[in-house]
C-alpha cells in the first residue's frame, strides 16, 4: 500500500553545486523507483538552530513523494552514508 512521505535533507553549507545535484538526482532516481515525486522545494541556506557536525548552517531541500512503506528504509539508508549529507528527516504524513 502507498503513503505519502515528506524528507527533509540539509547539506552541507560549502557543497558545491554539481556536487548536491549529484546527490539530489540519486535521491530523485531512488524515489521514482518505487513511487512518485508530489512536489520538491530549493529553501536554500538557514542558520542551524545548534552545530550539527561542526556547521552553523545548511543548504534545504524538501520533497513531498507517494511511496511503497519499504522505501523509507532505502532512502534512510541511503541518506546515512552520504558524508555531505549532515541531516534529514523523513516522516510519513
Amino acid at each position: 500500500m502507498k503513503s505519502n512521505y515528506e524528507l527533509v535533507v540539509v547539506f552541507e553549507p560549502e557543497i558545491k553545486a554539481e556536487e548536491k545535484e549529484k546527490l539530489l538526482t540519486g535521491l530523485k532516481k531512488t524515489i521514482t523507483e518505487k513511487g512518485k515525486i508530489l512536489k520538491e522545494e530549493d529553501w536554500g541556506k538557514k542558520e542551524l538552530a545548534y552545530p550539527i557536525k561542526k556547521q552553523r548552517s545548511g543548504l534545504f531541500c524538501w520533497f513531498s513523494f507517494e511511496a511503497e512503506s519499504d522505501l523509507p528504509k532505502i532512502l534512510e539508508k541511503k541518506t546515512k552514508l552520504e558524508e555531505k549529507i549532515i541531516r534529514f528527516l523523513l516522516t510519513k504524513e
